[in-house]
């Protein structure tokens, strides 16, 4: 049986964020619930930064080895993502349901961007075409893929420092996110201690 895979890189929220951003989620919905089907498990949550491709079977060894190349060349400092507006995308017809996402404030996602076009530069120094680099960037976290709609919202932030970003394999309508490698990103100032 065929299987295809979708290759990207990823952040992934903390622990504790992805547990705060599901309770979000919970209180939308009430005891009878808004959705079809179920809302994301926590370790499916994520900020999807650039999508490389889908593949049939299986994804080539060339493909794997560039991608394991632009993650570890890429040198950056930890920083923060602070998601606090409740929306969906789709949906817009009764009947209908489209996904419920957890997004930045307008204005509020610099060093998110930062990075995910920092990531997309050494793409580009490493050897990826274009159509691999994503150009327009609007970050989020989808909680739901099949929710009714629901008008935008301010809610408590979700919040966490980003001290690693990961490669992922999807396994289209599985389900799945298998994790082929995560790099961590370092500190390159150092600190001063009181005396």
């Amino acid at each position: 049986m065929s299987q295809l895979h979708d290759l990207y890189y990823f952040l992934f929220p903390t622990p504790l964020a992805a547990e705060t951003a599901k309770r979000l989620l919970q209180r939308l919905q009430g005891p009878c619930g808004a959705g079809r089907g179920e809302p994301m498990s926590l370790d499916r949550l994520h900020i999807t930064l650039h999508y490389l491709g889908r593949f049939l079977n299986s994804i080539p060894r060339e493909v794997i080895d560039l991608a394991l190349a632009a993650g570890s060349a890429m040198d950056y400092e930890p920083f923060g993502v602070r998601l606090d507006v409740l929306q969906s995308r789709g949906g817009f017809e009764k009947g209908t349901f489209g996904t419920v996402e957890l997004a930045p404030q307008a204005g509020a996602a610099r060093e998110l961007r930062g990075f995910q076009h920092a990531l997309g530069n050494t793409m580009r120094r490493m050897g990826f075409a274009e159509t691999q680099i994503r150009s327009h960037f609007h970050p989020h976290m989808t909680l739901h893929y099949k929710h009714e709609r629901i008008d935008p919202m301010v809610v408590a932030p979700v919040a966490w420092t980003v001290t690693q970003f990961a490669l992922v394999d999807s396994l289209y309508g599985l389900s799945r996110h298998d994790v082929l490698a995560r790099w961590s990103l370092q500190a390159r100032q150092q600190a001063f201690l009181d005396w």
